[in-house]
């Protein structure tokens, strides 16, 4: 089609009516006189070679191509006030996109709620979750990939230029299946009898920074999965042994299909991390609502 007569001011014009009832109250919402709406609506009718309304009856009605441009174009015409809307929030310092970087030993479903309210009020800010392990969550944030971050403190790399605030805390524990041979002997267990099998392990995700590694350390048999998800279904499948975040796998243990095992437990906290003055409206909404409880604490 060489010329496309479908305009905003048609859109316009067939919401009005249809909202209205007659093309005489369109016309005088839309402060204009009713045969210049008249026009034109015929000569889009015209130019595509369909009617938009029926007029056999004593009042015009939609025909189903009429309703089906009304329908779309009422999308189109919410989106263009949406664009305006965001270019005006833009302009008065708002972010254009925000990118959130969740360690592996959180779960991002959590956050979800959240970010779906914050989607709510600010649609025109784009939202990325991402995922980080250990040095390479921090590293996300170094080197600006990141604008918030979420990290056990034992991460943490100490530079400067940073700001950081705690939002909970949680345990770390050493658990194996119900099936595995360690179960039974759970409060006798000792480190000669782990080091009998696998340790279940995600490593760092770091590429620039030095790798750490936490958990069990005294071992050389590993497997070695992408996140914290695999993990525990690795070790719910008795493919070895490892430390566990405790929040997320609480139900596993009171339903006994996780056994905890005689070792010490690793107390941590839950901390977010950004950029000294960068906190923009995005950013700063963001800080005042998450709490642990955004983190499944």
């Amino acid at each position: 089609m060489a010329h496309n007569p479908i305009t905003l001011d048609l859109l316009k014009a067939l919401d009005a009516i249809d909202a209205r009832g007659s093309f005489a109250a369109a016309a005088q919402a839309l402060h204009k006189v009713p045969s210049a709406l008249t026009y034109t609506i015929q000569k889009v009718e015209q130019d595509l070679g369909i009617n938009l309304f029926d007029r056999s009856g004593h009042r015009a009605k939609l025909t189903p191509a009429g309703k089906l441009v009304l329908d779309q174009g009422r999308l189109i015409l919410r989106d263009i006030d949406s664009l305006a809307n965001s270019a005006q929030k833009l302009a008065s310092g708002w972010e254009s996109a925000i990118t959130l970087v969740v360690d592996t030993i959180f779960a991002t479903d959590y956050l979800y709620p959240l970010i779906k309210e914050f989607n709510q009020l600010h649609p025109f800010v784009r939202v990325n979750v991402k995922h980080g392990s250990l040095s390479g969550t921090w590293e996300q944030l170094l080197n600006q990939s990141a604008d918030l971050i979420f990290s056990p403190d034992s991460t943490d790399p100490k530079v400067e230029g940073y700001d950081k605030r705690v939002v909970g805390e949680f345990e770390m524990i050493f658990a194996v299946d119900k099936s595995h041979p360690l179960a039974k002997d759970a409060c006798e267990v000792t480190d000669e009898m782990i080091e009998e099998f696998p340790i279940i392990v995600v490593p760092d995700s770091s590429q620039l920074l030095t790798p750490l590694t936490l958990g069990w350390t005294r071992q050389n048999k590993v497997i070695s999965v992408s996140n914290m998800a695999e993990k525990i279904a690795a070790q719910k499948a008795g493919l070895g042994v490892g430390y566990l975040p405790k929040h997320r796998i609480q139900a596993d243990l009171d339903r006994g299909e996780l056994v905890p095992l005689k070792v010490n437990a690793n107390p941590s906290k839950a901390m977010l991390a950004w950029r000294k003055g960068t906190a923009g409206p995005a950013l700063q909404w963001f800080l005042d609502h998450l709490t642990g409880t955004h983190l499944g604490l």
